[in-house]
């Protein structure tokens, strides 16, 4: 059984992204569709690939996520135009399924009459998503903003003019701007999506890429999910989990946090204890990974996501469970989950030596609030499973590090466009 249905990848990315900023998400809803009614028109790609430019539209502002200040998508779209889509280029080159087609979102700004300095195989597809930004950033700009006769003085300057042609001929055939006021679009979305059966492998990166959008909150976050995932991962094989339990595993332990997104900052990087109120809205992640993934993902895939806070004695969080309503799996990320944040290093803690991380583990599983033959699994591998946790954590690491590193590079260079 699919962890994730196909036409559910784009809604479980909406809902995500909804939470950090709906307006930059109806921006990218809106502009992925009249790119893909553009696409559509000229009846020469196949569905993978309009799947892909679709999804590359809805998500061409991806790198705006990371701006906390974003109240104006157009102000974005027509100031600051090369921070937000560098970093976007970045993020989907290196997290998400679609890296090779990245650079369509770097180029989406760029004037029609400086295409001459780059070279790429995605020409068209940049200018046809460039005109479709364009359309729906224009229709939200305030009259006194939109200059007057736009598509006619700045045709092949700003935009190329045969992309305008095709946005015309599309809609001519397909009522585009009229779907987009009815909102019957969104079916149309949907029914791509459904159509095409994403491998599980295309659903697994988006899945992947949507931990990582929480880097746009928190790094910290982050790296502690990927360490629940791999502590989750190495416990579920030592416990001789079967094929199944060991998949629910990953994505229960990939999406465990998910709701963190909706955390305001200074609680996720609060430097000291939490008070109760602010513990309050901490605890809710919980709850709102829940509403995020309820009737998207696999029910034990969900179970074992949002039930890693509870406890075997009924003490835990958020519907007070106790030991026999939960199942190995479920009580197994419990495990892992506290093994990486008492084993992270945050920015108000550095990481708890062995022997207090042992004691801590130990502690819990004694006063029956963890699985007890769990952690002795865990105490009898502990080396092993932190060794292997930090090969991999190397990964992660030089990941962030590449990013950052290029887009320093990348700002600098991209000034002989402006």
């Amino acid at each position: 059984m699919s962890i994730i249905s196909s036409k559910d990848v784009n809604e479980i990315i909406r809902k995500t992204l909804s939470i950090i900023n709906p307006k930059i998400m109806n921006h990218g809803d809106v502009t992925g569709y009249i790119l893909f009614k553009m696409l559509e028109c000229e009846q020469r790609y196949t569905e993978q690939e309009l799947v892909d430019y679709t999804m590359l539209g809805i998500l061409h502002d991806i790198g705006l996520y990371k701006e906390s200040n974003v109240k104006n998508v157009a102000d974005f779209e027509t100031k600051n135009l090369w921070p937000h889509s560098i970093y976007g280029f970045l993020f989907l080159k290196y997290l998400s399924p679609m890296g090779d087609k990245a650079e369509i979102v770097l180029y989406h700004h760029l004037d029609y009459n400086k295409h001459g300095m780059i070279q790429s195989r995605y020409k068209h597809i940049i200018e046809c998503l460039s005109l479709a930004d364009k359309m729906d950033t224009f229709l939200h700009l305030k009259e006194e903003n939109l200059e007057k006769e736009y598509f006619t003085l700045y045709r092949d300057i700003k935009f190329s003019g045969a992309a305008l042609d095709l946005f015309w001929k599309a809609e001519e055939r397909f009522n585009i701007t009229a779907n987009l006021l009815d909102g019957s679009y969104r079916k149309e979305m949907e029914e791509l999506l459904a159509k095409r059966a994403f491998s599980e492998q295309y659903k697994k990166g988006f899945l992947e890429m949507l931990v990582y959008t929480i880097d746009f909150r928190s790094e910290h976050t982050v790296v502690h999910t990927l360490a629940t995932v791999n502590f989750a991962q190495q416990l579920g094989r030592l416990k001789r989990l079967s094929g199944k339990d060991l998949r629910d595993l990953y994505y229960g332990a990939l999406l465990h946090d998910l709701g963190k997104i909706a955390i305001p900052l200074n609680i996720l990087e609060s430097p000291g204890r939490l008070s109760d109120q602010d513990m309050k809205i901490m605890k809710a992640h919980v709850r709102i990974t829940e509403m995020i993934l309820e009737g998207i993902v696999d029910n034990d895939v969900l179970q074992i996501a949002v039930r890693h806070h509870e406890k075997l004695d009924g003490s835990g969080y958020h519907k007070g469970l106790t030991g026999d309503q939960l199942s190995l799996p479920q009580q197994i990320v419990a495990v892992a989950d506290i093994l990486s944040a008492l084993y992270g290093k945050r920015s108000y803690k550095d990481a708890f030596p062995k022997e207090k991380i042992q004691s801590i583990i130990q502690g819990d599983a004694d006063n029956g609030k963890i699985n007890k033959s769990t952690v002795e699994c865990l105490m009898s591998h502990y080396d092993q499973v932190i060794a292997e946790f930090e090969k991999e954590k190397e990964n992660t690491i030089g990941l962030y590090l590449k990013i950052k590193e290029q887009y320093a590079i990348m700002i600098e260079r991209f000034k002989e466009f402006n």
